[in-house]
Order: C-alpha cells, then structure tokens, then sequence
C-alpha cells in the first residue's frame, strides 16, 4: 500500500523532532541563568510583564522572533493548535529549549543555495522570486520594502553578507534593549519594595538575590529498593476474578512523552486490581540495570469525554509491577500511563552510522534483515490486545501515530483485498508483505520508511531507545471491564494535574517556603520514587531553584538535579521527581530550594 494509492494512507510517518537538553559546559547553573534571562528579555519586550500569558498566535510569533528565533508556520502550527487558548511563560520557556535560535550561517547557506554564480550577491528579481514562489511565501509589498531597506547604493544587487550581518546586529540590539527594559523595571521595583520596608530593616542588604538556605530543606535517607518488601498485595481470589490484558507504550514526540491512553468503563461497582510493568521486547538481551517505571493514574471520565478528578494510582511496587487496588463505581475512567523520566530519557548518543533498510533486487526493493526485525518489533508495539494480529482499531492508531492519517473504510478495504488476514484482523505476514509493498512502491527511497521507524522510537542504528513498552492487567471481581485503547498521546494538564493531586493527598512531608507567600513543596517517597511538588497558593507567580545537586546515588526526571522552574499562581507543579540510580544501595534525596526575584 502506497501514499499514491487513492483508496489507502502511507504507511510512511512524520518525523519527530527532539530538543536536545545535553550540552557541554563548565557551568550550567551560568547557562540555566542566561537561558532565562533571554526567555524573560524576550517575553517582556511584547508582553510586558512574565505574569501575562500569551494569547494569540501573532503574538507567540513576535516573542519567538524577539528572541532570536525564526519559527516557521509549521512551527507555528506545533505549539499554537485550533484548541490553544493562551500559552504561560513557562511554557514559552519550554518552547525556547526545543526552537534553536536563527545564526549568521543558517542566513548565509540559505542566500547561497539562490546565489548562481557565488560573487555574493543576489539581484532583486532574484530575490523576490524566491520569496514570493517558494516555502512560505511574503507579499511582493512585503519583498520590496525589506529589499529598498537593505540596497544602499540602489543598484538593485543585495550584497548578503553585510545583509545578515546587518539583521544578526539589529537582532542583538532588540535583546539587549529588552534586558535594558527588565533591569530598569526590577531596579524601580526593588527602591518600590525598599521604600515600604520599616526604617529598622531599611539598612539591611537586600540584594544580592536570589537568598540561598543555609541548609537543605529536604534530607532524607532511604534504603536500597532492592531490599524493600513489597507492600503490594495480591487478592487471595484473584484468579476468579475477571481480566484484561493491554500492551502500550511511551514515546518522545518533540522532547515530550507521549503515550498510549485507554478507556476503561466497568458495568456496575467492582473491586479492582491493577498492574502495570515495562515490556522488554527481547528478553535474552536484557540488562543487569534497573527497569525505567511506568505508572498508571486512574482518574474520571465525563460524559463528554473530558477527564475530571483523580481516583487512585499505582502506588504500590511489587518487583517490577506497580499496582493499585480500588473500589470503583459503575461508569468510565481513563487510564493514563506515566513514566517519570527519571530512566527513560531522550537520545543522548548519535548513531555513528544509518542502517541500510532495503536492496534492489531484480525489480524490486527487498527489505533487509535489520529493519525486518524492527518492523517485527513494531508489530509487537502496535498489537495493543496481544491476540499475534492488529484490528482495524489498532492499525488505525498506529497510522495515526506514523502518519497522522486515519483509516477510512476505503483504505481498510485495500488491506483486506491485498493483504492476508484472520478473523478479520492483519496478520503478522499481512503487516510485512504490506511494507514490502511499500518499499516497492518507494522504488529505494527510504525517507518514508525511516519516518515510520523515527516515529516509533528507532535511532539511525535501528537500535529501539526511545520507546518504553508496557503491559497493563486489570482485574475486576464483579463484572467484566472494557478496556478501548486510544492514540498515543500527551497526558496533558490532567496528568499533570493527577501526579500533583496523588502527592499532596499523601505527602509525608509538607515544607512551607519561606521566601514565597503561601507556597508549600509536598513530599512524597514511594517505594522506588521520591516526589517533590510545589503548590503555590497565592496570586502571584515565582520562580523557584530546586538544587538537588548534594543528593547522593539519585537521577532526577528534569534535565539536572539542580533545576529552576516557574510556578504559576494557584496551582501546583512537580519540581523533581527522584530515583536511585543503583538499586542495591542508599539513596540519600537533598533539596535546598529558593525563590528566584
């Protein structure tokens, strides 16, 4: 099945994209300050104060062009969909980690690919073709005005290197005029501030900022998880009980995870029991480290298919399952699985070398025993029921994921026609033959292929390191459940919202911070999970550092344990989520916080 064939989509996908949060440095807390004082330079410039949300599309663009970027309406479109309504500055923040800004040698290789003849100058016809004919196109209006700008001497030849040079500098004097703009601001603050204080504390130093503690707010020692008992415990009757089986997986899509979702609706009210545990696709080569987690919150669904309040997670660990056990009553609930990043991360490492995937062969494109193996691994990822064949349902969320197209009754009935099946679902043979067909049909053009294979998770080396598979089992004891898997996606504000509300209902520990109005850091240590929230109950929004730079044998799921965040007014937000590197040992979780000003 082709993308040129009417009745049926591509099995070819889009290519992901990953920010990259490596980076090499003498000192990152120097290059975490000036990442946000250029986000903060930037935002400030269009909306004048970080507590503003941005709330337009124009208004996104305008802020990413002030910062140096050049985002593309595609790029656009990524981060501003028809359901956005307003985007916060933290979120800007995480937009600015995965859009590099615009350099002086992106301008120039793109001049030279219209420069012909390479003496450096492109004539104003030229130009103006260009950009009015080609990728996303400017008005003759808009073409011409920047062209009688930048031509000096009006012999209507653009000399592009002084022309770049030009932009970067002006580029760089917005910035610096937008820091201007924030010192100014944060110096009348601060003599605003030092005016209301009383005379006795008017002598006091108030600055520098931020006050570090003296002392670590959170210390705790906890015991080797591999010694801990498992606290979970099975219903003696289990195997009387109903259940169903699941399989999923976590993916990254442009830094973020994704995931697969499920619906699950219980007839009338039952005991239920859950399990959720990482899959390892090929278990002879497993590894002696320890599994990353995958957890599953299991909050309301309403009617209308909007997801209300949390009813429980898998809080309890038993080996490499984690578990929950809950009455619920008759109705629908979503499952959303969740891996805190701890263990599973974006690709660091870059394949020296790009697999080879097919070879000519007569007439044809035979596909090559490596990506053979990984189409199998992609069989096993998309078989969401573990029944060896994929319904309608499932192939359909697997070309969504690959090609964000669905299966419509016509391209269904192409894989009926051509491909083998049984009970009315694709084989594993019918999967293979079908990229077969596909490969033929790309007559050795792999660029499809290897979207398909980028999308779920494969590097160049054909080496499966940013998926995460799953197995989910649930148990009912009075009625039979119905699980529908649903596409991969973003758990969103209601997971987010899940993960806080779980901690601060059962936090051991809760830490008043004393340099933010009526804020709070929530505690919560799991049997293999530490878990910091701040909940900020006031109306103001702050920044907090969270340096667990002296914790001992821990990896946190942000990119470094000593980490700032931005914590929006009346809400709450994970600062770190910890676990110990090595199992067999201590592990000792240190947390100074303080409030950036």
């Amino acid at each position: 099945m082709s993308r040129r064939d009417s009745g049926a989509s591509s099995i070819a996908s889009r290519r992901s994209r990953r920010s990259n949060t490596g980076g090499e440095g003498d000192s990152q807390r120097s290059k975490e300050a000036k990442f946000f004082e250029e986000c903060q330079a930037a935002y400030v410039a269009v909306l004048d104060d970080t507590h503003d949300a941005i709330t337009s599309r124009s208004q996104l663009s305008s802020v990413l062009h002030q910062s140096g970027r050049n985002p593309s309406q595609k790029t656009l479109d990524k981060y501003w969909t028809a359901k956005t309504k307003k985007l916060t500055y933290d979120e800007f923040c995480d937009i600015m980690r995965k859009e590099k800004p615009t350099t002086t040698s992106d301008l120039l290789n793109a001049f030279k690919k219209i420069d012909i003849n390479g003496d450096g100058f492109i004539t104003h016809d030229e130009l103006s073709r260009v950009l009015t004919q080609r990728g996303e196109k400017m008005t003759s209006k808009e073409v011409e005005t920047m062209i009688a700008e930048a031509d000096d001497d009006g012999d209507r030849k653009l000399n592009y290197n002084e022309f770049c040079k030009m932009l970067m500098s002006t580029a760089s004097k917005c910035r610096q005029l937008s820091k201007e703009k924030i010192d100014k601001k944060m110096k009348t603050e601060r003599k605003t501030k030092e005016k209301a204080q009383p005379a006795s504390k008017l002598g006091k130093d108030t600055s520098p900022t931020p006050h570090p503690r003296k002392r670590a707010s959170i210390n705790k020692t906890l015991p080797p998880v591999a010694k801990v008992a498992p606290k979970a415990t099975e219903p003696r009757n289990l195997k009387s009980w109903n259940q169903t089986h699941r399989k999923g997986c976590c993916l990254f899509e442009h830094g973020k995870l994704v995931s697969h979702q499920y619906a699950l609706e219980v007839s009338t009210s039952t005991a239920l029991w859950l399990t959720v545990k990482p899959m390892n696709l090929h278990p002879e080569t497993a590894t002696d480290g320890p599994l990353p987690d995958i957890r599953v919150y299991l909050v309301r669904q309403r009617d209308d298919g909007t997801l209300g309040d949390l009813v429980a997670f898998t809080n309890l660990k038993s080996q490499q399952k984690y578990c929950l056990n809950q009455d619920l009553r008759a109705g629908t609930y979503r499952l959303l699985p969740m891996t805190t990043g701890c263990r599973f991360k974006p690709r660091e490492r870059q394949p020296k070398s790009k697999a080879q995937l097919t070879k000519k062969d007569g007439e044809d494109y035979a596909i090559l025993k490596p990506f053979r193996n990984a189409l199998a691994d992609i069989f096993e990822l998309v078989d969401l029921d573990g029944n060896g064949t994929l319904s309608r349902e499932e192939f359909n969320i697997f070309q969504l994921r690959t090609s964000g197209e669905s299966v419509d009754d016509d391209a269904w009935e192409v894989v009926e026609e051509n491909f083998e099946l049984k009970k009315g679902e694709l084989t594993r043979k019918g999967f293979m033959d079908l990229n077969q067909m596909e490969a033929n049909d790309l007559e050795g053009d792999t660029d499809d292929l290897w979207e398909t294979l980028h999308s779920m998770g494969f590097a160049d080396d054909l080496k499966l390191d940013e998926a995460l598979p799953f197995v989910i089992d649930v148990f009912t004891d009075k009625c039979k459940s119905h699980i529908k898997a649903l596409p991969l996606q973003s758990g969103g504000s209601a997971l987010e919202m899940a993960v806080c509300d779980s901690v601060m209902r059962s936090s051991e520990d809760r830490i008043k911070i004393k340099e933010a109005d009526d804020a709070v850091m929530h505690c919560l240590a799991g049997d293999a999970i530490f878990t910091v929230v701040v909940e900020n109950k006031s109306s103001s929004k702050f920044s907090l550092r969270m340096d667990c730079g002296k914790s001992s044998n821990c990896s946190s799921s942000r990119p470094d344990l000593d980490h700032t965040l931005v914590i929006p007014s009346r809400a709450a937000v994970v600062g770190h989520h910890l676990m110990p590197v090595k199992e067999s040992e201590d592990w000792t979780v240190k947390c100074t916080e303080t409030v950036i000003t």
